[in-house]
């Protein structure tokens, strides 16, 4: 295990009694500042690491917390950048506890977890993810951790596995509903698959919070900037797709639609590919087999209208650099880059998948297209290119919407309140 940094903490508890109205006294302890473990996945970009690094900066000035966090994949990146934003917290990397499955490793990662646990003593053990949320919570009961949360960024009950691990994966989740207190989903769409399409938690269990983002403004030449890196003239429209080049996020259909587009006559447009992944080499072998010119960091193409840029850390500049955000997934949580694109006042297009429909306001800030329907986002995203004064409506409609919605300040409120109920429930009173 390798630790980032360490720090001392302070744990105290005296018995105190509290009485509510129309109830008996009860004795609690008293918690300076509780002890929170977080179990991550891993720590590379993406929306996970993007929503729950600056949450628990937030946290820890109301609690000890620690940052347990799995082997990343090759193809995967550390944000280093957000531990530069949000300083001072303490992780510390499991490198057994690792994407796939393996009995060996895992045994071994679930007894580095325990080790953890006993070390630190938490008050709460909040999971985040699929492999972190199964080994972490069944840890933290067999150490008695009073306060055991989840937190569903997504979920794997569909489009990750074939049918017989897909059902063995809900079965799975049935059963740690039984050691989990609360989860927490970041939609109420999310919540409706959890609690009645798979019917893994019961309602009273899985509470709302949306996720919150703090996103800087991007500078007035930030636009002329990113587009002068890839030779991009200020008439084109430059449509991206950010994220993980793996199968969940379906690039091919996006290629597809940019095809479709590309041979109708779209001679003003250019499409991004914004991330890296395993897939890469696949869509680019695809753009070959289809004569479709394309441009890669290693391999630059004058006049290309794909574009692959890799990993890029600024979304501010990102953002201001497109002009449409797209998202063709099978499978989605809550995605950031469709919130991060509205913010920066740009519309978007997406699959109707998970909880996207809950990031924006379909035919107001963006297209919301139903699944796998390549034709319908076809039309649609060909509106959005041939009418600039569209972009700019839904733009500035869904720049409203999510600056609003998406709050860092209430998702951080939300989550202390939930803590503190939790622990409340344990006869454990915070101060």
């Amino acid at each position: 295990m390798h630790i980032i940094e360490r720090a001392n903490y302070l744990h105290i508890t005296t018995p105190v009694n509290i009485l509510k109205s129309g109830q008996e006294s009860r004795t609690f302890k008293q918690v300076v500042r509780p002890r929170l473990l977080v179990i991550l996945n891993r720590f590379v970009i993406g929306g996970q690491s993007t929503d729950t690094i600056p949450l628990l900066y937030q946290l820890s000035k109301r609690y000890h917390v620690k940052i347990i966090y799995g082997k990343k994949e090759a193809d995967e990146i550390a944000p280093l950048f957000l531990l530069e934003q949000y300083p001072g917290l303490t992780m510390i990397e499991v490198p057994a506890m690792q994407r796939t499955l393996n009995p060996v490793t895992d045994v071994v990662a679930f007894r580095n977890i325990v080790k953890e646990i006993k070390a630190f003593k938490p008050d709460i053990v909040h999971t985040h993810g699929a492999k972190s949320g199964f080994l972490g919570r069944l840890a933290a009961r067999m150490c008695k951790v009073p306060v055991v949360v989840h937190t569903f960024h997504g979920h794997v009950f569909h489009s990750y596995f074939n049918r017989i691990i897909s059902k063995a994966v809900v079965n799975t989740e049935r059963l740690m509903a039984s050691v989990t207190d609360a989860a927490i989903a970041l939609s109420t769409s999310q919540r409706n698959e959890i609690v009645n399409t798979f019917k893994v938690f019961p309602r009273m269990k899985v509470h709302v919070i949306p996720l919150g983002l703090e996103m800087k403004l991007a500078g007035s030449d930030a636009r002329m900037n990113f587009r002068d890196g890839y030779g991009l003239p200020s008439h084109e429209v430059a449509v991206g797709i950010i994220g993980r080049i793996v199968a969940i996020k379906n690039h091919h259909h996006y290629l597809r639609i940019a095809k479709n587009l590309l041979d109708s006559g779209c001679n003003n447009c250019t499409f991004f590919i914004i991330g890296d992944g395993n897939l890469a080499a696949a869509l680019q072998q695809y753009l070959d087999e289809n004569g479709t010119l394309y441009s890669t960091p290693h391999k630059p193409s004058a006049g290309a209208k794909v574009i692959f840029t890799s990993w890029l850390y600024d979304m501010p500049t990102v953002v201001a650099g497109l002009d449409i955000i797209a998202l063709t997934s099978l499978n989605e949580g809550t995605p950031v880059s469709l919130i991060e694109a509205q913010m920066g006042g740009k519309p978007v297009i997406a699959y109707d998948v998970g909880g996207v429909a809950d990031t924006f306001l379909d035919n107001v800030s963006g297209y919301l297209v139903p699944k796998g329907d390549i034709e319908t986002f076809t039309q649609k995203l060909s509106q959005l290119i041939g009418n600039p004064q569209l972009r700019q409506d839904m733009g500035e409609q869904g720049k409203v919407y999510c600056t609003q919605k998406f709050s860092k300040v209430s998702e951080v409120n939300a989550t202390d309140n939930l803590y503190i109920s939790l622990l409340a429930k344990r006869n454990l009173a915070t101060v």
